[in-house]
């Protein structure tokens, strides 16, 4: 019976670690989504993860790292965190990583 118990607990740590991981994936891409439009900073991008964040409720611990390279030309997100663990044993941290080229405008000569 304890074994039982133990499965089922595992089952809703399992959909617990998904969902935690779903929430960095699209915090990531929506940090890079709004620090790559040509006039953003890399603050646009953290506001951008911060409200993903605050929707999303299932990532504890949440960090986000944006970087903004014009030498490169792209826009990295980083969001790392920690699922809810109902299981006392095990390492239930997630990290999601997006990466964008940095938009920009290009006039075009007229005919």
């Amino acid at each position: 019976m304890p074994a039982m118990i133990i499965v089922i607990l595992f089952v809703f740590q399992i959909a617990l670690f998904w969902h935690a991981k779903q929430a960095a994936d699209v915090a990531a891409e929506e940090a890079v989504d709004a620090a790559q439009v040509a006039a953003a900073t890399a603050a646009d991008g953290y506001a951008g993860a911060d409200t993903i964040l605050g929707q999303a409720g299932n990532l504890r611990n949440a960090s986000v790292t944006v970087t903004r390279d014009p030498a490169t030309g792209l826009v990295t997100a980083t969001v790392t965190g920690q699922a809810p663990s109902i299981i006392p044993f095990g390492n239930w941290s997630v990290q999601a990583t997006a990466q964008a080229p940095i938009e920009e405008f290009q006039s075009v000569a007229a005919p």
